[in-house]
């Protein structure tokens, strides 16, 4: 899979070779016009300096001649190519006019030339605050907004130039301007936003007078690859823009004299949308005379198309002329080993992978042994092939789905999982060397992916054993199991031990972070406050993340007081962290649970109003509205707006169920509750509690009562459970409230 930064880097060469400076050559013209507008020019030794005018009417008079004088002076340093002292007048001129937008466009351009491209990004966000119109600067704008890579701010850019009413929609700008958002939304996978760009590029190919484009500009748009009509054609399919796809591509394959190649592929895959099966296959067959590989997908079609042909029994020999003609193509070779192992010639799939190892072994080959050895119930052979998949995490993204899919094979058959554990252990008894690492460590994961917590604790000290250079990796991992299990005081002894291993000593804050964690979720507030002082000790210039977590345990063991201080503190420390956010709305809350629920409100409502699209805080803040009584109707659109981002969210469901509640809707209040109940960690005591509240008022007591009684068994089950809440509870069930000691004096 391409990363990120290689598509936005790709998408900046392409913008690159389209566009040098759209505000340079392609409009001289136009700046020789301003350069005349009552200014002549002087063959001058020395740049001419703003002279004093003679009478004027008027400051803004005042202020354009001024404004002016130094832009043609700018300009005169500019053509000595004295560039710094160019800037600096063509700066004065935006100075005195802010809406100079040619002065503008001059320091662009310079700062181009001193490769000052931040500066050129701010000169050009300065011209389009100035003239928001203008649409040469916007697209100048979004340009080198892709130059730097920062995407979303070009597209923005460009979609603003696009919307400018001074943007004719027959012209060359308009068409140049969709050729550019084209790229980067093909770029980024927005293929139907890159269909309606492409559409209006192919119109001005094939009607190049109604854009008035120059023979220059038609060149350029149809010779370069990304605007070609083989690749216009190839956009437009993904958009499934499927006849003009179709038409497009036809005109490239008349445009390459019918040479066969990458657009018969193109082709095929349109006639296969369309249901033309038979044309689909000739095509397909064209693209294979071409010789040209692109990957499996075109062998993948062949199989599809046979099949809808009603002439599957053909596939092999299809492929195996094929082979033939082209013996050094591996997605083909492994192709046919697949569709052997479907045909029941499995001994031949296993030739065919096992002959790939010797020629430089690859994750696809061991993978390809791996379905063959799962599929016999082979586990030793199954476990050597998948380590050795793991052992090669470069090549896995091209593998990534296969494997998945083997995975999720072998989670669901408890046998072969069983078989395969054991002989791992088989494998141990006379200990474990550098060479069993990767084995161990992927038994360890498996155990894990399977909830068999004590079998992955054991591959995890194996393979702590066998490698303990990885010590890293296997902590880490260790860890989450045992905390993901609630295993909290195994996962604190574990980060201690982490702690002192001598290879780690670089990692020593980060364990004592998760020591802290662990022992917090245990319910060991006074040892887990140590151990985040330890890491404190270590990192004395303090970090983001110790001040939060900090705050967290506080916040977790109900010592109100020491937690608003200490999110008080990181809050006016780190105020830009990406842990503010949830640092806001933690002290919300417990300025509410203090009872100082104004304060609560204030803090959410700032928040909201800097980020209205923001789920949590709708949902937090309309939750609290509802709470009160208050600002129901208000509080409902709120939860609204969240369920919508995070329709899958419990406590969002919870919010409205508890809306719901308020204004007497029971019964659909009864209905988010119940699917709040439903998803992930919807195992929750509040929403059990609001569900008998609702079934009460429903009048269904009994009802009621479970619901209370299976809130306050999760509420038991919590290591610092909320004492308001259980006080409630016991009121509600008539049963004594028991006490509990106190989180900080655990030990």
């Amino acid at each position: 899979m391409i990363s990120r930064l290689t598509t936005q880097l790709t998408i900046a060469v392409l913008i690159s070779a389209f566009v040098s400076h759209p505000l340079r050559a392609a409009d001289e013209k136009e700046a020789a016009k301003e350069q005349g507008k009552g200014y002549q020019l002087q063959e001058l030794d020395e740049p001419a300096l703003p002279a004093d005018p003679v009478k004027l009417r008027s400051e803004a008079d005042q202020n354009r001649v001024d404004a002016h004088s130094w832009y043609m002076t700018g300009w005169l340093f500019k053509q000595r190519e004295e560039y710094r002292e160019a800037m600096a007048a063509f700066e004065k001129a935006t100075a005195v006019d802010p809406k100079f937008s040619q002065a503008y466009a001059a320091l662009i351009e310079v700062a181009l030339h001193l490769r000052e491209t931040e500066k050129a990004i701010g000169y050009a966000m300065k011209a389009v605050d100035a003239d928001p119109e203008n649409f040469q600067l916007l697209r100048q704008l979004g340009v080198e907004m892709v130059k730097a890579r920062r995407l979303a701010d070009a597209i923005k850019y460009l979609e603003q130039a696009l919307s400018s009413s001074e943007l004719d929609h027959n012209s060359r700008f308009y068409v140049l301007i969709n050729r550019d958002l084209g790229i980067i939304y093909n770029g980024i996978g927005e293929a139907e936003k890159a269909g309606v760009c492409y559409e209006v590029v192919l119109d001005a190919l094939l009607n190049p007078k109604k854009f008035g484009l120059d023979p220059r500009t038609t060149d350029e748009l149809q010779k370069h690859a990304s605007t070609s009509f083989e690749r216009i054609g190839q956009v437009l399919l993904a958009a499934n823009k499927t006849d003009l796809a179709l038409k497009t591509l036809e005109r490239a394959v008349k445009e390459q004299n019918g040479k066969p190649g990458e657009v018969n592929l193109l082709l095929a895959q349109v006639y296969n949308r369309t249901e033309d099966y038979p044309k689909a296959l000739s095509q397909l067959e064209l693209f294979f005379e071409s010789g040209q590989q692109k990957g499996r997908a075109p062998f993948v079609l062949l199989g599809a198309l046979l099949e809808k042909l009603e002439k599957t029994d053909t596939l092999v020999t299809r492929l195996e002329v094929l082979a033939k003609k082209d013996p050094r193509n591996k997605d083909l070779r492994f192709f046919i080993a697949a569709t052997y192992v479907t045909v029941d010639r499995v001994d031949e799939a296993e030739k065919i992978y096992r002959d790939s190892l010797d020629d430089k072994a690859t994750s696809e080959a061991y993978l390809g042994l791996a379905s063959i050895y799962r599929q016999r119930g082979k586990a030793k052979e199954l476990l050597d092939n998948l380590t050795q998949v793991l052992s090669r995490q470069q090549e896995l993204p091209e593998v990534a789905a296969q494997f998945e899919a083997e995975m999720n094979a072998i989670e669901a058959d408890e046998k072969l999982l069983a078989a395969l554990l054991e002989v791992g252990r088989e494998g141990t008894k006379d200990g474990v060397g550098p060479n069993d690492f990767s084995k161990m460590l992927f038994l360890a994961q498996l155990a894990a992916g399977v909830k068999n917590v004590d079998a992955a604790v054991e591959f995890y000290e194996l393979a702590l054993q066998a490698a303990p250079s990885r010590a890293e990796t296997v902590f880490r991992g260790h860890g989450e199991v045992l905390m993901e299990a609630d295993r909290f005081d195994e996962a604190a002894r574990l980060y201690q031990k982490a702690v002192e291993n001598p290879l780690l000593q670089g990692s020593k804050p980060d364990y004592y972070l998760r020591k802290a964690l662990a022992l917090e979720m245990g319910g060991n507030t006074t040892e887990a406050l140590e151990a985040i002082g330890e890491a404190n000790k270590l990192v004395p210039q303090g970090h983001p993340f110790l001040a939060f977590r900090e705050a967290w345990i506080y916040y977790h063991s109900h010592q109100y007081e020491k937690a608003v201080e200490h999110y008080e503190a990181f809050l006016q420390k780190y105020p830009d962290s990406e842990l503010a956010k949830q640092s806001k709305f933690s002290l919300s809350a417990i300025y509410v649970q203090l009872g100082e629920v104004t304060k609560g409100e204030q803090i959410l409502e700032r928040y909201l109003e800097e980020n209205p699209d923001d789920p949590g805080v709708n949902n937090d803040l309309g939750y609290l509205y509802a709470d009160q009584g208050k600002n129901l109707e208000k509080a409902r659109s709120m939860i609204q707006k969240a369920i919508k981002a995070e329709p899958e969210n419990a406590a969002y469901m919870d919010s409205m169920g508890w809306v719901l509640f308020k204004l007497g809707e029971l019964e659909e209040a009864i209905t988010f509750l119940k699917k709040a109940s439903t998803l992930e960690r919807g195992q929750d005591a509040t929403i059990w509690d609001h569900m008998g509240d609702c079934e009460l008022k429903l009048k269904k007591p009994d009802d009621a009562k479970k619901s209370w009684t299976k809130a306050l068994e999760l509420l038991k089950a919590e290591s610092n459970p909320d004492k308001d809440l259980l006080k409630q509870l016991h009121e509600k069930l008539g049963i004594p409230n028991e006490a509990k000691p106190d989180s900080t004096e655990k030990k």
